[in-house]
């Protein structure tokens, strides 16, 4: 067995108590059924009830003089649960369907949903509309303004909506998620999807992929209609050459969609008073500069609009490219933050890229019918404050030869045991790759990628991609060979971990502080649930340590997050410590 020491420091974590199950043993409901991630042919439907019990959907297509619903079909899975996800897959596009939900407890009592309907995404042909939120959060001076901007959304009957993130006040409390966004936007989410990405207050906390699906955390694209949209979680690390760059600038130059849009929750151009520079007593950045190396992927792929939150309030730039104000072929950048936090407003003196500003709350409502895109900005009364049309895409007046994106690695896996086999890709086939070892610049004459690559130790490959324009930036990959921990031999292993709990302020930039704290309490617990400790609302954390018994050589994967700072050490070798980030160790 190899022992291994956790270190967590939590902010803000609120255990939550659930007031919601039922009385006199009847089943209901915690949140009534409502619609995810809808495609040309598959929907999801979610649920959650008081008991556990069984998942069953109804649905059929909508059809002519039944002066009822037709079930074509029942989904069903075997099994007793509280939290139900129905993926309703083989549908027909662009079709409108109906259903209902069922769900069963062991000693018979049911629960029958209202019935409910949805549409699969349109051809690439068809016109379609969504709308645009952000930051729903609670304002407890204002706490029914999300339900406000949904209902007055659903009266534009959108085909499904995008969120940039801060959908709750905070993630890690259950309440939010339930009383706060779902019952609230109920009468929205019930028929029309909402594709999210996380803003800072989920935390990346379970409730959020509990709630919202997501094919895939942190980043990930979909199709809909002659459009693509791609969602970003900027609150991970988004510089150039990580894992989330590369993705998108792939993803972007693969793309074949007539319109573009990106979705972030973190702005790149705000007039904000406070929050980049307090513009009373100092000059403002003009928004989060993490966010500018992205600028110019938007800028060389075609993208149209970049929608985005955080700053609670609304906010459209001209054209913009290259960092300055354009009258063609520009990225326009929205701020959308005003869907339910509390208000904020902007700075006293106008900003260079700022083309209208309002501090109201709102949302944003693109109708998009094959070349001809119009934008509406409409507030929680239903007034619009702001509306534009794009004639063409950008695509459509961009180059039709970019130099290529920098090529990536297959997999993500960057620590091996023996050997490892690294496959390259390229954004397009008719690219080339070539490659080197010796932490040289790879150029045309460097060796030419032709299959995969295998590796037996640790090594630095540098690539680029090469076509009739030229060269892509080049992508550094490194790959690590670890040797196998001994095992500890133990005599009489006892389950569980023993934590000392402190209570603390830790700045990121002082994680020495580490070394200093003062323990209030220890004791033990038998798994890594510190929800399990009694703790303070805020600025606390524990230190854990213990034995896990790995049965077999070979690559392990550890899950962790905390609010603040999460490190991780195995056999006295810190291998992470990093904020809100997956832990990976092979050993």
């Amino acid at each position: 067995m190899k022992k291994s020491k956790l270190f967590f420091l939590f902010f803000f974590l609120i255990p939550f108590s659930n007031d919601l199950h039922s009385q006199h043993g009847e089943i209901g409901f915690v949140s009534k059924p409502y619609v995810q991630f809808t495609t040309a042919g598959s929907t999801r439907i979610h649920w959650e009830t008081t008991d556990s019990s069984t998942t069953a959907v109804y649905y059929g297509t909508a059809k002519l003089n039944t002066r009822h619903p037709v079930w074509d079909t029942l989904y069903s899975i075997p099994g007793i649960r509280t939290m139900h996800y129905a993926p309703l897959s083989g549908l027909q596009p662009e079709t409108i369907y109906f259903y209902q939900t069922r769900s069963v407890k062991l000693n018979g009592d049911s629960l029958l949903s209202d019935i409910y309907t949805f549409r699969t995404a349109v051809k690439d042909s068809t016109a379609f509309a969504f709308t645009i939120f952000s930051d729903s959060q609670i304002d407890n001076a204002d706490p029914e303004a999300w339900k406000r901007v949904s209902s007055q959304a659903l009266k534009e009957r959108p085909d499904f909506a995008l969120h940039a993130g801060d959908l709750v006040d905070l993630g890690y409390r259950k309440n939010d998620w339930v009383s706060h966004f779902l019952k609230q936007a109920h009468g929205f989410m019930k028929n029309i999807p909402i594709y999210s990405i996380p803003g800072n207050h989920e935390h990346d906390a379970a409730w959020y992929y509990h709630y919202m699906y997501v094919p895939r955390p942190y980043y990930y694209s979909f199709r809909y209609g002659n459009a693509e949209i791609f969602m970003l979680d900027t609150n991970q690390y988004q510089e150039e050459g990580t894992d989330m760059y590369n993705w998108l600038e792939q993803a972007l130059a693969k793309s074949t969609a007539y319109w573009k849009f990106v979705v972030h929750h973190h702005p790149r151009y705000s007039s904000d008073e406070d929050d980049f520079g307090n513009t009373k007593r100092e000059q403002s950045v003009g928004g989060d500069d993490e966010a500018l190396g992205l600028t110019k992927l938007y800028d060389k792929y075609g993208v149209d609009i970049v929608f985005f939150g955080h700053i609670h309030s609304y906010e459209r730039t001209w054209s913009i490219r290259d960092g300055k104000t354009v009258t063609d072929n520009g990225v326009i950048y929205i701020n959308v933050g005003g869907a339910g936090g509390r208000l904020e407003n902007p700075a006293p003196i106008r900003s260079w890229f700022t083309n209208k500003l309002r501090t109201v709350h709102h949302f944003g409502y693109v109708a998009i019918n094959g070349s001809t895109l119009q934008y509406q900005a409409i507030d929680d009364q239903g007034n619009l404050f702001d509306l534009f049309t794009l004639n063409e895409s950008r695509k459509s007046r961009m180059e039709k030869k970019l130099t290529p994106a920098a090529p990536i690695a297959e997999r993500n896996r960057k620590i091996f045991i023996d050997t490892i086999q690294v496959v390259l890709q390229s954004a397009l086939p008719s690219e080339t790759i070539r490659y080197t070892l010796n932490n040289s610049e790879p150029d045309p004459n460097s060796p030419l990628y032709r299959d995969k690559l295998v590796l037996d130790k640790t090594t630095t490959i540098k690539a680029a991609s090469f076509n009739s324009m030229g060269k892509s930036r080049t992508n550094t990959m490194h790959f690590t060979k670890e040797k196998v921990s001994s095992p500890v031999a133990l005599v009489h292993p006892q389950p569980g971990l023993h934590y000392r709990y402190f209570e603390a302020e830790i700045e990121d930039h002082d994680p020495d502080k580490f070394l200093h704290l003062n323990f209030i309490r220890e004791g033990s617990i038998t798994a890594p649930d510190f929800s399990k400790i009694e703790h303070r609302v805020r600025f606390w954390g524990v230190i854990a340590d213990g034995y896990i018994k790995i049965p077999a050589d070979g690559y392990y994967r550890f899950y962790g997050h905390a609010d603040h700072i999460l490190r991780l050490d195995i056999q006295d070798k810190m291998l992470f410590e990093e904020p809100d980030r997956e832990i990976n160790y092979e050993g």
